[in-house]
């Protein structure tokens, strides 16, 4: 009996544009947190994230798409808030968004994927964050076994499978893939998208 790989084993085992896929549907989900945040609190401009997901799906269906990674990594920093600004949980989750998208722009950039896992291990932090912000002081087995955290690894369980099971990326696939996630509506922490 062979012993299937562990789950980040398996992240790395794809190939750069598979993994920049995971990467970007767990980042895109991370979109509705940033906007609450930006609502909320008067900061930031919601679009710029979202544009810069847009661009990141446009280069991987291969349409030509002009991306001026440090164009696009210096106006992410204008709308990244400091977490000592501001005096609300919201701020944790808008960073991590801000984060994740930062981490996809320098992966393209170096053409390494090394960083691209810690989208999934950031994601997870995210939830972590909020079920203790909700919780309050509570044991890490109990946040690993809170029903959000038990939705986020079954999602991102999910995600690789697919992302897994296409070897090689098409418009259509892409296209498919995306909006199924987004048809969830929530974020990894339940803010409607």
């Amino acid at each position: 009996m062979t012993k299937k790989p562990g789950f980040f084993t398996r992240i790395k085992d794809l190939s750069f544009e598979q993994q920049l896929i995971f990467a970007n549907v767990l980042t895109e989900r991370m979109l509705p947190n940033y906007r609450l945040f930006s609502e909320s609190t008067q900061f930031g401009n919601p679009l710029v994230l979202n544009t810069i997901v847009d661009l990141i799906w446009q280069r991987l269906s291969k349409y030509q798409v002009k991306l001026n990674l440090e164009v696009q990594q210096n106006k992410l920093l204008d709308e990244t808030p400091e977490l000592n600004d501001f005096d609300c949980f919201g701020v944790v989750p808008a960073i991590d968004c801000a984060m994740a998208i930062n981490t996809m722009l320098v992966a393209i950039e170096q053409k390494m994927d090394e960083d691209l896992i810690n989208i999934s291990k950031l994601s997870s932090s995210t939830v972590a964050s909020y079920i203790g912000a909700v919780e309050g002081d509570i044991s890490d087995e109990a946040t690993f076994d809170h029903e959000m955290m038990v939705e986020e690894k079954a999602l991102q369980e999910y995600l690789l499978e697919r992302v897994e099971q296409q070897k090689k990326a098409t418009p259509e696939y892409l296209k498919e893939l995306r909006q199924e996630f987004k048809a969830f509506g929530i974020s990894n922490i339940g803010i409607e998208g």
